[in-house]
């Protein structure tokens, strides 16, 4: 079933959020040319996402590993559009989408791009299931297990600062070029959607907050909207948040100097980059890479070896002996988009067969590392067996531990007598065990006579344990059952039962 473009979200911004009842009226508005070529965007809400990780540092010299992690972090700047032209955005996706789609089918390119896209696990069924990222490790972990090619490499490459760096003359190309109709330029509507997706503007999360604190607009259940003051932006959702402000309070944020972008005195007007986060910009990084993709693929393809690209993340496998050619390839072909390799997290993995099984090596100043792992989307593969990533399944514990934590907290300070000190383990089983791993479509309560459950579109996605069930089942020769086997013991020794 094809993704409908008409998604409902929940989260406060700039004026309210659409219901099933504006479909009509926003499908009217979106499918009109006029109106969207003189549509008036309204700001980005900005917020920065910081991911932490621990990793062991790798001796150059030993190979070593250190004993201690080190800790980095590494900031995620995200945007959100408002309700509105986020269905814009979203429409237009759809469109441009149809387009890469039939683009990558003529190029062969359906299973190299593997990102951003909704890829059947069997074609000739009208409900299959679609693949996950689970899927395209295998196929690359397969690949290496069947060759009878006594050596092969296999070489990860990441694009530096990849939605900040897509080159607007670039990215306008690429768009009018993927269009089934022969022209060069797009539509005045396009134009608006491509003007105000690359000179987009954008206010900070905590200052639109700090802005509207006292009157943020909330709905009861019974869906009852009223201003009320909510102290701090985290407690949001809690307090069942819909909206910063009204439409009509653009002029205030505006007279507050709260908007940043678009040329304006704090933000120059910028030649590059999108924001991540916005429903378009993934289907316009897929266009903007088409190019590349076809060139690399094609040279890798007379290697005889295998290219794939998850959005920044690239990989390819081949025989040893083109080594410095692909890294040099991907240096030249990336540089053609305006875009850079980060060499520093560029890894190369040597594999060499004994006694029919392949052992994997790292590559570190031209020395082979023995007893070292490939890593890709999240797996782990030795050149034989298959695991979860280690950096994962130890963040797994750190969030279980952390949410164990604070619900012992917050069983100190709640204020029913009953319920003091007492931790609510149903949320936590939920959360971090297989008792909450099931996915599922979620069903709401009609209070209608007589009352019944009404299917929604929305899915509780499960949990962690999920995901390496879901590995189990996909992975060759994996070893993930052993690897999740400990996590009910360790949640219950936290929990005390």
């Amino acid at each position: 079933m094809e993704k409908d473009w008409f998604k409902l979200k929940r989260y406060p911004h700039i004026g309210l959020p659409l219901s099933t009842i504006d479909r009509l009226w926003v499908e009217r508005y979106v499918k009109n040319l006029k109106s969207i070529k003189n549509h008036a965007f309204y700001p980005f809400i900005h917020r920065s996402s910081i991911t932490r990780k621990f990793r062991k540092t790798i001796d150059p010299v030993t190979g070593k590993k250190s004993k201690l992690r080190t800790a980095s972090s590494k900031p995620r700047e995200l945007y959100y559009a408002n309700h509105l032209d986020s269905c814009i955005y979203s429409y237009y996706s759809k469109l441009l989408n149809e387009q890469y789609e039939k683009k990558i089918a003529v190029a062969g390119l359906q299973d190299i791009v593997t990102a951003y896209r909704r890829i059947k696990i069997n074609l000739d069924q009208e409900e299959s299931s679609h693949k996950s990222s689970a899927d395209f490790a295998s196929e690359v972990f397969n690949y290496i297990l069947a060759s009878e090619k006594e050596r092969l490499i296999a070489i990860t490459f990441d694009v530096k600062g990849f939605f900040d760096n897509l080159d607007h003359k670039l990215l306008k190309k690429a768009w009018y070029q993927v269009k089934e109709t022969q022209t060069t330029t797009l539509s005045d509507d396009e134009y608006n959607v491509f003007k105000n997706i690359t000179r987009f503007s954008y206010v900070n999360e905590n200052e639109i907050f700090n802005e509207f604190q006292k009157e943020i607009i909330t709905e009861t259940e019974s869906k009852i909207r009223k201003k009320r003051e909510i102290k701090r932006i985290h407690h949001l959702r809690k307090q069942r948040a819909i909206a910063y402000c009204d439409l009509k309070d653009i002029e205030r944020i505006r007279s507050k100097n709260l908007i940043i972008g678009n040329g304006n005195l704090k933000f120059p007007s910028r030649t590059k980059g999108i924001p991540q986060g916005s429903p378009i910009s993934a289907v316009l990084a897929n266009i903007y890479m088409l190019d590349f993709d076809k060139n690399v693929n094609d040279i890798i393809s007379s290697f005889s070896g295998i290219y794939r690209r998850y959005s920044d993340d690239m990989i390819v496998v081949c025989d040893e002996k083109y080594t410095m050619d692909i890294i040099k390839l991907f240096d030249e072909k990336i540089l053609e988009r305006k875009l850079e390799v980060q060499h520093d997290k560029t890894q190369i993995f040597e594999f060499n067969k004994v006694n029919d099984k392949f052992k994997c090596y790292q590559v570190i100043d031209s020395k082979l590392i023995p007893n070292r792992n490939l890593e890709y989307l999240g797996f782990a593969f030795n050149g034989f067996n298959t695991y979860l990533k280690s950096s994962s399944l130890s963040s797994f514990y750190r969030k279980m531990k952390r949410a164990y934590n604070r619900s012992q907290y917050y069983s100190g300070v709640l204020k029913s007598s009953k319920s003091i000190g007492q931790i609510f383990t149903t949320r936590l089983y939920k959360k971090f065990s297989y008792k909450g791993a099931k996915r599922r479509r979620l069903y709401i309560p009609d209070k209608g006579i007589p009352p019944k459950w009404t299917k929604t579109e929305s899915y509780n996605w499960g949990n962690y344990i999920s995901y390496a069930h879901l590995a189990v089942n996909k992975m060759p020769n994996n070893k993930v059952k052993n690897q999740i086997k400990r996590h009910w013991k360790i949640l219950n020794d936290l929990i005390g039962h």
